[in-house]
């Protein structure tokens, strides 16, 4: 078989991949030569492995010898056939083939596209559910290892999901987080809290790094000697609430976190709270929301 007949197989491998992936809506055919390796390499592990698995096709045995060896083509296997798809670097080989875009040209946009999403992410709002997650642990004082809130039995799952339930009321009716958004709905038996907490994804790198959620452990590692390192507290208070809204009764929102603060840390098990760092938490939360909050921008019109 010619290398003809093996690019013409790459390209229709790469067709194929193309159709799949403008069906997800994450790309549109004329961004395929600048995006498509960025989009997909961009995806978590298992939806790329669906999207291979969705494009993989039969190709003609002799140029799958040869493309398997150059590393331009996997195998997928399917029931009881053998597929391929292209690999990473088959689809380089495709867009310089049908497009003329240079390997190393190809490589820096990639990078100049992960640098531009890198610096979207560092500096973006927090989201509804970041805001809930964040201000849940930090008054529950989450602020260690050793005060983590640990959702690996059924106590603390459910005091958890109390407190967001609780929390998001008391946000949405000073107006924080808008009356659209609920608790996701989960399946097979997974709790509310522990679906919240799983997929906060962007958060770490939203905090400075300063939130740590490994396993069924979550926290803010915000604490130096024992004490809560009052800079670090501050400025995760500051990207919560993070804008003004003149009709807000800032004393009244205060009053009902400071209550749901002191009645639920204590029933959380297998962890330990110094109660001096929840008079700190709730100290520095009082001085956000008595004088910072002015300072911050105006409310958005649009909902959060």
């Amino acid at each position: 078989m010619s290398n003809q007949n093996f690019k013409n197989e790459m390209l229709r491998l790469f067709e194929e991949l193309v159709s799949v992936m403008e069906q997800t809506k994450r790309i549109r055919r004329e961004d395929v030569p600048s995006k498509l390796i960025f989009e997909i390499h961009s995806m978590t592990e298992n939806s790329k492995s669906k999207k291979f698995a969705e494009s993989a096709l039969w190709i003609d045995s002799e140029a799958a010898a040869a493309l398997l060896e150059q590393g331009y083509i996997q195998r997928i296997r399917v029931e009881d056939s053998e597929k391929y798809a292209l690999t990473f670097k088959g689809m380089a080989q495709c867009i310089q083939i049908k497009y003329g875009i240079t390997l190393e040209n190809q490589f820096l946009n990639f990078l100049e596209l992960s640098d531009k999403r890198f610096n979207t992410v560092e500096q973006a709002k927090l989201q509804w559910d970041e805001k809930l997650a964040s201000l849940s642990l930090i008054l529950l004082a989450g602020t260690s290892p050793s005060s983590a809130i640990r959702l690996n039995n059924e106590q603390n799952k459910a005091a958890l999901t109390e407190v967001f339930e609780n929390i998001l009321s008391c946000l949405q009716k000073f107006n924080l987080i808008g009356k659209e958004h609920n608790l996701r709905t989960v399946n097979r038996g997974e709790a509310l809290s522990s679906a919240l907490m799983s997929r906060l994804n962007s958060l770490p790198r939203k905090t400075n790094h300063y939130y740590i959620g490994k396993g069924s452990e979550y926290y803010f590692d915000i604490e130096k000697n024992n004490n809560i390192d009052e800079k670090k507290l501050l400025f995760l208070l500051r990207r919560i609430f993070d804008h003004y809204d003149p009709n807000c009764n800032y004393e009244e929102m205060y009053k009902e976190l400071s209550d749901i603060s002191q009645l639920y840390y204590p029933r959380f098990v297998s962890r330990s709270v110094n109660p001096i760092s929840v008079l700190t938490i709730l100290q520095k939360l009082k001085e956000v929301l008595d004088n910072e909050i002015f300072k911050m921008p105006p409310l958005s019109p649009q909902p959060i």
